[in-house]
């Protein structure tokens, strides 16, 4: 049996961020993306200055060093 946990503060609003990225940028081009072979430069651009382009780094490195339950 899994333990259960639950999200910090911080977590859920990382959660909720990603997920608005996501619904507003991503999900209504994924599938144009997809069948014409774009790669959208942009959105990958607009992602990592939302940080999600170094979650793993740590903060000495320049990135946001979280850890793999934030990702």
């Amino acid at each position: 049996m899994m333990g259960q946990f639950d999200l910090t503060e911080d977590q859920r609003a990382i959660q909720e961020m990603a997920a608005k990225f996501t619904a507003d940028a991503i999900t209504p081009f994924a599938a144009h993306w997809d069948e014409q072979h774009i790669f959208p430069r942009a959105t990958i651009k607009a992602a990592a200055e939302l940080g999600f382009g170094a979650i793993y780094v740590s903060e000495a490195s320049g990135g946001i060093g979280l850890g793999r339950l934030e990702a």
